[in-house]
């Protein structure tokens, strides 16, 4: 955790995968669902978080992946809705998150916090239902109210 540098930010994006002439949406939030992250914590792509840290509400923002040896780029196209300072519980919350997801749990799903509990719904629908009832989440808001 570092302290005063953690940022709450919530996103809308598309990311999109190309190989050769073939593109395809790989992920994409729903309107009203942003994709919500505390920065400095782990949540998300370096990369990612980098590109969006330091823009402002309102501002736009597209850039490419591009990994070696591998033969398809990503692209992320979007708009940052928030960025502010996290709060200490929104910083405690992430690091519980991110630690429950590396331990075989549910991660959060990457939403706002909409569901009480802090698990944070289900907002790019990239919540994996089974491992969550598999593993357990020990949270009722997690995974759509499992």
């Amino acid at each position: 955790m570092e302290g005063l540098n953690n940022k709450f930010i919530a996103v809308s994006y598309k990311l999109t995968a190309r190989e050769g002439e073939q593109e395809a949406v790989i992920e994409e939030t729903k309107e009203g669902e942003p994709f919500c992250f505390v920065s400095a914590v782990g949540m998300t792509l370096d990369e990612f978080e980098q590109q969006v840290v330091d823009r402002a509400a309102g501002e736009k923002f597209s850039f490419t992946l591009d990994r070696p040896g591998v033969n398809f780029t990503l692209t992320f196209e979007g708009e940052v809705i928030e960025n502010r300072k996290a709060t200490p519980d929104e910083i405690q919350e992430a690091i519980r998150l991110v630690t429950q997801a590396q331990s075989g749990g549910c991660g959060g799903c990457g939403g706002c916090g909409s569901h009480e509990g802090g698990c944070g719904g289900c907002g790019g629908g990239s919540c994996d239902k089974e491992g969550c009832d598999k593993e357990g989440c020990g949270n009722e808001g997690c995974c759509g109210g499992k």
